[in-house]
């Protein structure tokens, strides 16, 4: 019989955690490629419906990371840290 070895929740946490720092990574390397393939592509609407998909998804993570029982107050939140960061 083959004994398994249980994980505890730390050990998992931790490796999601790091999991999700990959994940990221990739996506910034993904959205370079993506610029490029829109660069040769020939700019139009498409891509920019496709970061807006993406931008959509990532707000919804965030909200849903910082945990905000107020969802719509955490979206504006977020809009506005965006906002600061761009100018």
């Amino acid at each position: 019989m083959k004994k398994t070895t249980r994980q505890t929740a730390a050990q998992v946490y931790a490796t999601r955690r790091q999991e999700i720092a990959a994940m990221i990574e990739f996506l910034k390397c993904e959205l370079d490629a993506h610029a490029g393939r829109a660069a040769a592509d020939g700019m139009h609407w498409g891509h920019v419906g496709d970061l807006e998909q993406i931008r959509g998804n990532l707000k919804e993570t965030l909200v849903f990371v910082m945990g905000g029982r107020d969802e719509e107050a955490t979206g504006r939140m977020i809009e506005s840290a965006i906002a600061d960061a761009l100018a």
